[in-house]
């Protein structure tokens, strides 16, 4: 029999990427990336009905179309026989929810929706539920509800719950429609495989699931909302099965095929998170690792024996990201998205012009300068909040703060400060993880942010002061994707009959290692007892400002978009 090969597809918030590699030893052998035609819709839909702020939709069709052209594009482009690919994986930005009617179409494929952003894909940076979340959080408090517990004592408007209730105050209509909501990476799987699944990762941490628990009861629902009382039953996937994550959900049916140019019958994991696939792609199965996924924010998962529950985390739940093992999940809101912004919005004619001259991209220079700097040289601060705090303070109405400006303040002195912020929010979390007894023996960083950024991996070194290893490879969710769809193939097929097994032979190699260096780490300390203080000055009720500016901020947004919509409707454009 010749070589056998899984594929991950990776969705990531702006495009999708299809990797196909080698069951042997996870040796890429191809790759393939397709973006969403309508990216990211934050202000208005597709045909000009404007969004309300903190906005972040997508258009669910867009990840068929793209699926299909990445995923056909790297089997064509590969030369390799469709019968030696054995399997196929999904991993998924996420809570990416969308409503869909009994056939599995999404709501925004009705004309009767086509206006209404209830109806498409609220993605995880959606932040429009802050107040349902706020009431789960104080409904669940009111009533002991044990769950709460498990998610630091407080519930992100990031996540299902929220995003559900939000459609079902503010469009019931929608939610009346809507046969389930679902993740976007099961109904993925459902459109592969014919079958509507959930799984243990994105069950447990995002919609308030628990394996051994299930959900909350019916009587929690209905003191949220008394529309909501048979939410469970009725709009949580009915007659889904919740897998875990080392099975095989199912088969590519020919639709599924059709979709993807793969045979009929190949072999179908479950879904995860994009962030917590990565454990698996960097070898790591066993407690006490860290791994930080640096894309346009930070995922950070670490896997333990026990289950304690503490503020500050987002989550804990068993078998979430390795079966056997309790996952806990944490993490930035902004990291990457935030490094575009300074490059987008912090730059002079001058650094434009150089960085032409350069051929390097705004971004490229901006880090060669604040290469330049030594800790603490910017004579700045800034607290990481561009898209609110998901760890430790779990506030998404929070905003970003930065501190110590002068006339002489550079660019790249304003880039390295947000560079630094992010450290100093990981070293938090770090922090908090330890602080609570949970033993965090090694950290590992991956991406192509963590590969491509030397000064950004030095600095996080530097200011944890434990030694980053970098995974070896660049497409670590992907490959994370494939080894669990190795395991769903099994060995009969060309893949493993475990788990362990498929990770142990095709995890990527250690990369780059950065070790603190002791100056910079001296600097750093005195630097991160600032940032604490700020921190919890701004996030711990030393002020309410920035609560306050997220509260003027709808109010007058909201107030903007019914005039925008009244103009529209006197000029006809409403009509």
């Amino acid at each position: 029999m010749g070589s056998k090969y899984t594929i991950g597809i990776d969705f990531g918030s702006l495009s999708v990427r299809a990797v196909l590699f080698s069951v042997e030893d996870g040796r890429q052998a191809g790759e393939q990336v397709s973006s969403y035609a309508r990216g990211v819709m934050e202000t208005e839909l597709p045909d000009g009905t404007l969004l309300p702020p903190l906005s972040a939709l997508q258009d669910p069709n867009d990840y068929i179309t793209s699926m299909a052209e990445a995923v056909k594009g790297l089997v064509r482009n590969s030369g390799i026989p469709k019968e030696d690919i054995v399997g196929l994986g999904v991993d998924f930005t996420s809570c990416s929810l969308l409503a869909v009617d009994e056939v599995g179409e999404p709501l925004c494929n009705q004309k009767r929706f086509r206006d209404n952003p209830h109806a498409y894909v609220k993605m995880w940076k959606q932040h429009t539920a802050s107040a349902q979340a706020d009431e789960i959080t104080r409904i669940a408090k009111q009533r002991g509800e044990p769950f709460l517990r498990r998610y630091g004592s407080r519930i992100l408007s990031e996540w299902a719950i929220p995003k559900i209730l939000d459609t079902a105050q503010k469009a019931p209509e929608v939610y009346q429609a809507a046969h389930c909501f679902m993740e976007a990476g099961d109904w993925i799987n459902c459109k592969l495989t014919g079958k509507r699944t959930m799984n243990y990762c994105m069950a447990g941490l995002k919609f308030l699931w628990d394996p051994s628990r299930g959900y909350p009861p019916d009587a929690f629902f209905e003191a949220l909302d008394p529309s909501a009382k048979e939410l469970v039953r009725k709009k949580l996937c009915p007659k889904s099965e919740i897998y875990p994550l080392d099975v095989r959900i199912g088969s590519l049916t020919r639709e599924g095929a059709a979709l993807t140019s793969l045979a009929p019958g190949t072999a179908v994991a479950p879904a995860r998170i994009d962030a917590h696939s990565a454990s698996a792609a960097v070898g790591v199965n066993t407690p006490g690792k860290l791994v930080m996924i640096i894309g346009t924010g930070m995922g950070m998962t670490l896997l333990s024996r026990r289950e304690v529950c503490f503020k500050g985390m987002c989550g804990v739940s068993y078998g979430a990201v390795i079966p056997g093992l309790y996952g806990y999940e944490a993490g930035l809101s902004g990291c990457g998205d935030i490094f575009g912004w300074c490059a987008q919005n912090c730059v002079n004619e001058s650094l434009e012009k150089e960085a032409g001259e350069k051929q390097l991209s705004v971004l490229e220079l901006l880090t060669q300068k604040a290469s330049c700097l030594r800790a603490g040289e910017n004579g700045l601060l800034a607290l990481d909040w561009w898209n609110g705090n998901r760890s430790v303070l779990a506030d998404t109405k929070l905003s970003g703060v930065l501190l110590g400006l002068t006339h002489q303040t550079t660019p790249e002195d304003i880039f390295r400060a947000v560079l630094e912020a992010t450290g100093f929010s990981a070293r938090m979390v770090v922090d908090n993880f330890a602080g609570h007894g949970l033993e965090v023996n090694e950290i590992c960083a991956v991406g192509g942010i963590a590969q491509k950024n030397n000064l950004l991996m030095q600095i996080y070194a530097d200011i944890l002061n434990r030694d980053i290893r970098v995974a070896g490879c660049s497409q670590a969710c992907a490959l994370g994707s494939a080894i669990f769809a190795a395991a769903a193939a099994g060995r009969s097929r060309g893949g493993y009959d475990t788990l362990d097994e498929a990770i142990s032979s095709m995890h990527c190699r250690e990369g780059t290692v950065y070790h603190p260096d002791p100056q910079s780490v001296r600097q750093y300390e005195v630097l991160f007892q600032e940032f604490r203080s700020l921190h919890d000055y701004f996030g711990r009720g030393g002020t309410q400002v920035l609560n306050h500016l997220y509260r003027i901020k709808g109010d007058a947004g909201n107030e903007n978009r019914r005039e925008d919509n009244e103009a529209d409707r006197l000029s006809g454009k409403g009509i």
